[in-house]
């Protein structure tokens, strides 16, 4: 399976520009596409302005909704190369009001002033480090977050030992390895934690002002992931910067932003940080660049609607309850496949509570802008070892090539994977197979397979198969299980035919074989021009399999009755192989 993946992205996965902004408020899209400056509705103070010894207050959320008000001092102004010209380094001062007297995470962006006037954000600070010292990012290299390409912006420091104050990015509902995975797929780390949204997100008709806190998304729902920063600063036309530098450095994104409430402020010795669950939705985070980010309040992109049906068989039979967990995950192609694998892996070893041997049907369905009736695929997996890893494989895959197919946009688009599991090795060898040795052209012949489940006495099926009219010679019947060796698309790895849209994509995706199937395919010669005197075919139709479609293929050799599929409950192992002798002296 894994080669025909292969043959297919070498196909239709060229690199293309693919346009996945696109925003319920079509009429704002252009507007944004070339923003104005951003001009912050408050009066602000360069850093070149600013002087040791300097007082000033920071705002920040330390529990609840409402920022307070801690006082800081200026200790220096840093020269920087890069995008960001200068870093400040500040100190916080003690005050009554914050009793822990740090700084924490989940306090990047928090908005500082001299003079009443706004400086820039709390961005980054030391680890295992005296935790009342840390770096502000200028307003002024903030505001150009709006104003740089459409690039990844690398500016910024970028030293080893420095932390971003930002909350880590937290991920809750999944399993632990699917936390490592999703780390690994996207290169950055990811923390697992219990808490999160209670429930859905409601859509807040509101404003941020600056202190509050702010959470911005990758996915939400009955899975969360998440980041927590405090937003820096707002203008007159909806606009907000925060965190004071990047959450994935991704350029011009689509993220969705929820206001945040506060639990406490935990100490830890490498960097305090903020325990906090967003509470309502605000509007989308357009821009991710190296001195932060910046978004539009009240405005709200598509996002990627997704489900996980879960049925553990051993748990209650056919008629077991079954488990739905429903997300969302934000609009971009190449980041929300991963998130996707990612979150869907999590939840099976979430829901299965186990990982090892077992059988596991998986039936993924897409439905999306221009798919009228949906796509849908079923397949089963066993595994000795670890069957819900063997069973995301091929969907991993899968979601992939839709996601990133080059022909057309499909958004808004849902996806919905069902699985079943069992710890039962619902597996069927074959055993043997019986078919006549001789035989005549034109002849439909009976075949006996014999068919072992696992550590069950055999079972037999029947099957009827065509020999065509002008086979000659031999031929060879094949008795096999979907995963053995499994047809390929031999006009695409000939160079014949490519996928040349995305109907005839999924219409390929779909002919893959599947576990669960029995396949009898008899292959015979057929006879040339000098055996067959009114035959009309040319050399080049005696090859016609290898320019065909996998599909077309398929349909063409069950019409013809040299082909037949059997679907099952169990995955079938095993191949065995016969040849039959024709008689062809009538030709």
């Amino acid at each position: 399976m894994a080669d025909l993946f292969v043959a297919f992205r070498r196909k239709i996965l060229f690199p293309v520009t693919l346009v996945l902004a696109w925003l319920i408020f079509q009429p704002f899209a252009a507007a944004w596409a070339s923003a104005s400056a951003f001009i912050p509705d408050q009066p602000v103070l360069s850093a070149e302005k600013l002087r040791p010894g300097m007082k000033g207050h920071m705002l920040t959320v330390l529990r609840g909704t409402v920022p307070s008000r801690l006082p800081i001092e200026v200790v220096s102004v840093i020269p920087q190369k890069g995008s960001a010209m200068h870093s400040v380094m500040i100190r916080l001062l003690p005050s009554e009001e914050n009793k822990a007297g740090r700084v924490a995470q989940g306090m990047s962006g928090s908005p500082v002033y001299v003079g009443g006037k706004l400086v820039g954000a709390v961005s980054m600070g030391w680890n295992f480090s005296d935790h009342t010292v840390v770096l502000v990012t200028p307003i002024d290299d903030m505001c150009r977050v709006f104003s740089w390409p459409d690039d990844i912006g690398r500016g910024g420091v970028n030293i080893a030992d420095i932390a971003r104050m930002a909350s880590p990015l937290t991920v809750s509902g999944l399993s632990g390895r699917a936390v490592a995975e999703l780390q690994s797929a996207l290169g950055v780390p990811l923390e697992s934690v219990p808490y999160g949204a209670n429930g859905e997100l409601p859509l807040e008709d509101g404003r941020f002002s600056p202190g509050d806190a702010a959470a911005v998304f990758l996915a939400w729902g009955d899975v969360e992931m998440s980041a927590v920063g405090t937003v820096t600063a707002t203008s007159k036309d909806g606009r907000f910067l925060a965190f004071g530098h990047s959450f994935l450095e991704r350029g011009a994104v689509n993220f969705p932003v929820a206001r945040a409430t506060v639990h406490d402020i935990i100490f830890s010795q490498a960097f305090p940080f903020k325990i906090a669950s967003p509470v309502a939705m605000m509007g989308t985070i357009t821009q991710d660049r190296g001195n932060g980010v910046g978004g539009h309040m009240g405005y709200f992109t598509p996002s990627i609607a997704a489900s996980f049906v879960f049925r553990d068989m051993d748990a209650g039979g056919e008629r077991t309850e079954k488990k739905v967990k429903n997300f969302r995950v934000v609009p971009d192609a190449f980041l929300s496949a991963r998130l996707l694998y990612g979150i869907y892996s999590g939840l099976l070893d979430e829901q299965w509570g186990r990982k090892g041997e077992g059988t596991v049907t998986v039936t993924m369905r897409v439905d999306g802008r221009g798919l009228t009736k949906g796509w849908t695929r079923t397949n089963a997996f066993f595994s000795e070892t670890d069957a819900g890893s063997a069973a995301m494989r091929e969907s991993a895959a899968m979601i992939d090539m839709i996601m990133l197919q080059p022909f057309r946009d499909i958004y808004p688009i849902g996806f919905r994977l069902e699985v079943s599991v069992t710890r039962e090795p619902k597996v069927m060898f074959i055993e043997d197979v019986k078919v006549p040795s001789d035989a005549s052209p034109g002849d439909v012949l009976s075949v006996e397979v014999t068919l072992r489940p696992w550590r069950r006495s055999p079972i037999k099926r029947y099957f009827e198969i065509t020999v065509p009219k002008d086979a000659t010679g031999s031929c060879e019947l094949i008795v096999r299980g979907g995963a053995t060796n499994s047809f390929s698309q031999i006009a695409l790895d000939g160079g014949w035919k490519s996928i040349d849209g995305f109907g005839r994509l999924l219409t390929e995706m779909n002919a893959f074989d599947a576990n669960n199937e029995l396949i009898l395919e008899l292959n015979h010669d057929q006879a040339d021009n000098k055996t067959r005197s009114n035959s009309k075919k040319t050399p080049a139709e005696l090859i016609q399999e290898e320019k065909e479609f996998l599909s077309e293929t398929k349909v063409r050799r069950m019409k013809e009755g040299t082909l037949k599929i059997a679907r099952s409950d169990y995955v079938i192992d095993g191949f065995m192989k016969r040849l039959i002798n024709l008689d062809d002296s009538d030709d």
